[in-house]
């Protein structure tokens, strides 16, 4: 019973993971409140959280040594909370609030990111472990799905209504406080002694560098596909969020069927997951409908449900069941620093390209992930050599 009720804390805070990407389906919208301000600027309503996450994603990690991951996880959750009804009260009034609001959401954001993974290291071992994974990738998605598909409904009644699914916080901060128990943070004696006999193999450098390029390329679909839908005349912020959603029901599906699919796929997930999302941005490219365009978000949300979990995993087991911690906060912080990079660089790499293409930018990222894919492929035999 008391393994469910940890079950049941772990997985909701999971569902709360994608939260920030709400606001992928209002860029626009803001856009058009803020109209003096560049779309980089914009943009970066959906990147501060990935930045802040990076930082806190890192942070968390080390710190839950120090300090009981129940209590960094009521603060991560208190902050999503704060930040939510900051961008919904305040939000309409100047950008600066809207940045602000995403700070606080990129500091839950991070640490949670990091501690719903540690805790399942923490409770869970073996085959049961792994299947948690998979768990907390579907969760992760079914969360999202459902957050961007109200999200997108509030968004038809005024872009800041959006941020009323941040009230969703409340219950589950008070599952967490209930059902989630209180660990001990180790002796500062043991710790120090720790940290100057311990680092992470190169093992896990490797695969955090794998998920940053990941994380930069998959990206580009979240921060530009508002902007395509209205500028394509398909349809608007609503429209988006049932987009975006279909992201987060194929991550959903794909995090249920996880232990399934790594028997199928083996050594190659990773290889595959990256590839399929690198075929759906080119799907947008070439294609461009809109019927191509929701079947790019069925590809791109299977390729990050297996990449995901499975980078965790493979970097998690690298090292000692002590250093797990801050080689899982390294790769996720990999991921959020790609996810917050990822504007910078395709804005940049997209300039010299004529406006008439918007298109650009998808393009750009398939090739990416198709190269990616190819480079992972000839580098895995390497990466599972060090696992034992």
């Amino acid at each position: 019973m008391e393994k469910k009720r940890i079950k049941l804390a772990i997985l909701s805070v999971a569902s709360l993971l994608m939260i920030s990407m709400t606001a992928s389906a209002i860029l626009a919208d803001i856009e058009q409140h803020y109209p003096n301000v560049s779309e980089t600027m914009i943009q970066m309503v959906l990147t501060l959280p990935a930045l802040l996450g990076v930082i806190f994603a890192f942070a968390a990690g080390p710190l839950s040594m120090r300090i009981s991951k129940k209590s960094l996880v009521i603060f991560s959750l208190t902050c999503g909370l704060s930040g939510g009804l900051m961008g919904l009260i305040l939000g309409p009034l100047a950008i600066e609030y809207l940045w602000l609001s995403s700070v606080l959401i990129g500091v839950g954001q991070g640490i949670n990111a990091t501690m719903t993974l540690a805790l399942i290291t923490v409770y869970f071992s073996g085959e049961e472990s792994g299947a948690m994974m998979g768990l907390q990738s579907a969760f992760l998605n079914g969360g999202s799905m459902v957050l961007l598909f109200t999200s997108g409904l509030l968004a038809n009644v005024k872009w800041n209504a959006t941020y009323l699914v941040y009230l969703v916080f409340l219950p589950i901060l008070l599952i967490v406080i209930k059902y989630l128990p209180y660990d001990q943070p180790l002796p500062a004696t043991r710790l120090k002694a720790r940290n100057r006999t311990e680092k992470l193999k190169g093992t896990v450098y490797f695969i955090a560098l794998i998920i940053f390029l990941f994380g930069s390329c998959f990206f580009v679909f979240q921060t530009n596909i508002a902007l395509l839908v209205v500028s394509k005349g398909y349809g608007d912020a609503t429209l988006s969020g049932i987009i975006n959603t279909l992201v987060s029901a194929a991550g959903m599906i794909t995090g249920f069927r996880y232990s399934l699919i790594i028997r199928s796929l083996k050594t190659m997930t990773i290889t595959v997951g990256i590839a399929v999302v690198g075929l759906g941005m080119g799907l947008i490219f070439f294609w461009g409908s809109l019927v191509s365009i929701c079947v790019a978000a069925l590809f791109i949300g299977f390729g990050i449900g297996v990449v995901m979990p499975t980078g965790i995993y493979l970097a998690a087991n690298a090292v000692k069941k002590e250093k797990q911690s801050t080689a899982i906060a390294l790769v996720t912080a990999a991921v959020n620093l790609g996810m917050f990079v990822s504007p910078l660089i395709f804005d940049r790499v997209s300039l010299p390209i004529p406006d008439k293409d918007p298109n650009v930018k998808f393009l750009i990222a398939s090739l990416s992930l198709l190269l990616l894919a190819a480079v992972f492929a000839m580098s895995r035999r390497f990466i599972l050599k060090k696992q034992h």
